[in-house]
């Protein structure tokens, strides 16, 4: 099932749950972080996630082209949030080993609740 850009394109476009940010000759969706922008000719997709937004790589683009934008979307989201609870494991290691402060240990526990919240929410979209 391969697909080339303007697929993608019109998949986000008649998906519900992306944000629609067209301005004049602009047409523009977002969701979970990634922006997708047809201006004149030219479709590109955009990681929103860090300070500025950058061009998606190569590879994402593909796995955008040969696996949609719902999916995609979904699971780089769900890549973010893999990373995000290694991050959050090995602060707990090191505040454990470290200070032992209480206070950050329970906002620790309280984040990785909260992204497993959100992970689990977002494995129940891809099944």
């Amino acid at each position: 099932m391969f697909r080339d850009l303007t697929v993608v394109f019109k998949e986000a476009i008649e998906d519900y749950a992306s944000a629609n940010l067209d301005d004049g000759d602009i047409i523009a969706r977002i969701k979970s972080g990634f922006k997708i922008i047809k201006e004149e000719e030219s479709i590109k997709i955009y990681d929103t996630s860090c300070d500025y937004y950058k061009e998606v790589t190569e590879e994402q683009y593909e796995m955008f082209v040969s696996k949609g934008w719902v999916h995609t979307v979904l699971s780089i989201t769900l890549d973010k949030y893999n990373k995000r609870l290694d991050k959050i494991k090995d602060s707990y290691k090191n505040e454990i080993n470290g200070r032992n402060n209480a206070r950050y240990l329970e906002y620790l526990k309280t984040t990785r609740k909260e992204t497993m919240k959100r992970y689990y929410k977002i494995t129940q979209k891809l099944n």
